[in-house]
Formats: structure tokens, C-alpha cells, sequence
């Protein structure tokens, strides 16, 4: 197994371990310790944005100084270590502070990404950011269906064991990467050689704030409708239990592996990058729409159209930001845009449990339509004229001293 392949596979099961309560957190709540408000739901969600907002920027300083698979070895530990602790919590308060620690240490696997592209070429960077994105769609297809498996046969509190479960494998990952000389290490030797980050300023990254701006909306609607969408399943139908409401929920990501089986097996004419933007933006609101209607086919085809969507918005925003930035403002630039999609997650979570408790399981649906609508407003207007992309010098894992073993 190469290092591509050990990031790739780390990258699964901390997306396993986050999704396998993310549908079902109001039964979570309302089994574990009696607590059923919408309110403190969506304030849960939102604090855990508030917390990997506030904490990634300060792993991406500790990456500056230390390699990153060094760091995850070390903070996927205590995050299993956390996640344990929070699951012998007796109350709503301790298991608040047990769990928002252990998403501070478990955001640390958000490194993975740009160091992965640190290690890439232009020629392999777009095909790889593919992967992820199929790779992370397979992880929310996984712990959605187990989460609602084995809350449905064990308990909710058994999901918390099986997400230190994930954390304790993706150390595991690492110690194994470092051991057997198959980590690269992309931490300059000499400083004198080492290129410094260029400064961060409003005007000389005004393409990348108007994208990281478009990215808060795209969150904000992908986030919105997901804290009680196993509540919505089960107000419309009463076909299966938390089983199947965690498959309905991975419906978008199961028609987002098949679009990548598409794009491989067929070849499709290729559109103008902003053309293709705006089109998935869209289709993503009209499948957002389609899921405030109380019918379940009609749900199920929103959320068809919505996985077709945002498997194509997702590649395509992350091979635009690659493209803004450089190898070594790679960390610094993505902090910047997670901070951006963390907010528009934290607003959905604060404003989904508002919307619910005041209007209803469907609201959340409409005013996600509208969020992708906006998306698609302010994406025409910032790049609707194609603009000179900055093209960053890589590090090849082929011709470095450090490359990776077969």
C-alpha cells in the first residue's frame, strides 16, 4: 500500500466515524438523555462546526512544523481516547465537553487533504480529488446505513464505540505509514530553501474569497436539511426504521459514486467550467426542492438529483481552489476556505433547529433550494468570464528522495 492509498483509506473511516450519528442525532439525544428539542440539536451540529472553525487553523501552524502524519498519529489517539470517555458520560453537560474535545483533535485529519496534494503532480491532482470525493461519499453511504443498523440492534450509544473504533484504525494507518518508510516528507530541511507563504490580503486573493464565499452557501444548503432528515423519513412514511432511513439519507451519495462510474465508462462532452458550475447548482436546488414534497418517490428523486449535483460541484470547487492557490499556501488557503464551509455549516445547524421548531420538518428543504440558488447567482457574477488560473509547481513523489515505496 502506498501513501496515496494509506490517506486515501485514512480519509474513509474518519468520514465512517463522523457520519455514523449525523442523521440521527435527535433519537441520539432523546435515547441517550431525554433531551428531544430541535433547538438543541442544531446547537450541538453548530458547535462542532464552531469547534473544527476555530481549531483546524492551529493545525495547520503545528503542520508547519512537524510532518502531518506525525501529528494524526498522536491526535486520532486522544480522539479515541475522548470518544470512549464520552461514552461512559452521565449527563447532556459532560458528554458536551467530552464530544467538542474529541472533534478538536479528530479535525486534525482534515491535513490529510492538502498534504496529499503537496505529494501530487498537475497531471494526477484533478484525478485524485476525484477519489476523495468518491472515497468521502462511500464513508457517508458506510456510516450512515451502519449508524442506523446498529442504533436499530445495539443502542445509540453503541455508534460512539464504533467512532473510536475509526479513530483508533486511522492511527493505526499512520503508525504503519511512518514505520514501514512510506510517509514523504514535505517539511523543508533547509529553511533558506523553503519558499515562504505569501501574505494573506483581501485584494491579492479576491478570487479565492468570492469561491470560499459560493463554498459558504453550497455548505449551508448540503448541511441544513441533514441533523433531522431521519425525523422527515419517518413523518412521511413508516416503511423501515432507522436502517432505512440511514439508506434514504445516502441516496445522494450513492448516485455520486455512479456518476463517477459514468464519467469513467462514457465519454461526455466537456462544458466550460462555469457553465457545468452553474448547471449543478441548479439541479441541486430543484433536487433540494423536490424534498420538501411529503411523498417518498418525490423525496427519493430530489435526492437523486442532489447526489449528481454535488458530486460534480465538489470536484469542481476543489480543483478551482488548487488552481488559486500553491504548494506552499496549500494548508493555509485551505484553512481559509474550511473556515468559510464551517460557517455555512454553523449557520445551517443554528438555523435548521429554528426552522423546524417554528415551521416544520419541510422547511429546511426550502430554504436550501434557495441558499443553491444564490450559490448559483453569485457563482455567474464572480467568475462567469474565464480568469487566468494560477498553475502551482508540485512536489512529485516520483523524483523526490523521499518518494513512497511500491
Amino acid at each position: 500500500m502506498r501513501l496515496k492509498h494509506g490517506l486515501i483509506l485514512m480519509t474513509l473511516f474518519a468520514v465512517i466515524s463522523d457520519a455514523l450519528l449525523i442523521p440521527f442525532y435527535p433519537q441520539f439525544f432523546q435515547a441517550r438523555y431525554g433531551e428531544g428539542s430541535p433547538w438543541h440539536v442544531g446547537a450541538y451540529v453548530a458547535f462542532i462546526s464552531i469547534v473544527v472553525m476555530c481549531v483546524f487553523p492551529l493545525w495547520v501552524r503545528v503542520a508547519r512544523r512537524f510532518e502531518t502524519l506525525h501529528i494524526l498519529q498522536v491526535t486520532q489517539g486522544i480522539a479515541a481516547a475522548l470518544c470512549l470517555a464520552s461514552y461512559w458520560a452521565p449527563g447532556v453537560a459532560s458528554y458536551w465537553v467530552l464530544s467538542m474535545a474529541m472533534f478538536a483533535f479528530k479535525s486534525s485529519y482534515l491535513l490529510n487533504f492538502p498534504y496529499l496534494m503537496r505529494t501530487e503532480t498537475d497531471d494526477t491532482r484533478a484525478g485524485t480529488i476525484g477519489l476523495l470525493s468518491v472515497v468521502a461519499h462511500l464513508g457517508v453511504i458506510l456510516g450512515a446505513v451502519a449508524g442506523g443498523a446498529v442504533i436499530e440492534q445495539w443502542g445509540v450509544r453503541a455508534c460512539v464505540l464504533l467512532m473510536a473504533l475509526a479513530d483508533l484504525v486511522q492511527m493505526a494507518i499512520c503508525t504503519w505509514l511512518i514505520r514501514s518508510r512510506r510517509m514523504v516528507a514535505v517539511l523543508a530541511h533547509d529553511a533558506e530553501e523553503r519558499t515562504a507563504p505569501r501574505r494573506f490580503s483581501l485584494a491579492g486573493h479576491a478570487p479565492m474569497l468570492k469561491l470560499a464565499v459560493v463554498m459558504l452557501l453550497f455548505d449551508f444548503g448540503a448541511a441544513i436539511a441533514r441533523p433531522f432528515f431521519s425525523v422527515y423519513w419517518a413523518s412521511i412514511t413508516s416503511l423501515g426504521g432507522e436502517a432505512v432511513a440511514g439508506a434514504a439519507f445516502a441516496v445522494p451519495k450513492v448516485v455520486a459514486v455512479g456518476a463517477l462510474l459514468v464519467h469513467r465508462w462514457l465519454t461526455l462532452p466537456e462544458q466550460h467550467p462555469t457553465r457545468r458550475t452553474l448547471a449543478n447548482l441548479v439541479l441541486g436546488a430543484v433536487g433540494l426542492l423536490l424534498q420538501a414534497a411529503p411523498d417518498v418517490a418525490t423525496l427519493l428523486i430530489g435526492r437523486a438529483l442532489l447526489g449528481w449535483a454535488l458530486y460534480q460541484l465538489v470536484i469542481n470547487f476543489d480543483v478551482q481552489l488548487y488552481q488559486l492557490s500553491t504548494p506552499d499556501d496549500f494548508g493555509r488557503d485551505y484553512g481559509v476556505i474550511n473556515i468559510f464551509q464551517n460557517c455555512g455549516v454553523l449557520l445551517a445547524s443554528f438555523t435548521a433547529g429554528s426552522l423546524v421548531a417554528v415551521y416544520g420538518l419541510q422547511a429546511p428543504f426550502v430554504v436550501a433550494g434557495a441558499a443553491f440558488a444564490l450559490a448559483a447567482a453569485l457563482w455567474t457574477w464572480s467568475f462567469r468570464k474565464p480568469h487566468a488560473a494560477h498553475t502551482p509547481a508540485t512536489l512529485d513523489p516520483e523524483k523526490s528522495p523521499h518518494a513512497p515505496a511500491a
